[in-house]
């Protein structure tokens, strides 16, 4: 068995659980860490701070971008 493979084993299959890191969040978000940083601290988006570390769950980087989705217009018909 493979490195690689030892280490998929050891990953949770659900990704919606953990925390993950401000690298990590901007990255899903495709925002820089300084943008998503100046978001924390406007209190703009939801996160989990453990001493000086910041962390995202999942499931609240997912309800931010639905919150920020915009839907098209309905077309006119001509």
């Amino acid at each position: 068995m493979s490195i690689r493979q030892i280490r998929q084993e050891n990953v949770p299959s659900n990704h919606d659980e953990g925390l993950v890191d401000i690298v990590e969040a901007a990255r899903i978000l495709s925002v820089s860490v300084s943008t998503l940083y100046g978001w924390v601290w406007q209190r703009r988006i939801a996160f989990v701070k453990m001493g000086r570390a910041v962390r995202f769950e999942h499931h609240v980087l997912r309800e931010f971008i639905q919150q920020g989705r915009v839907e098209p217009r309905p077309l006119l018909k001509s």
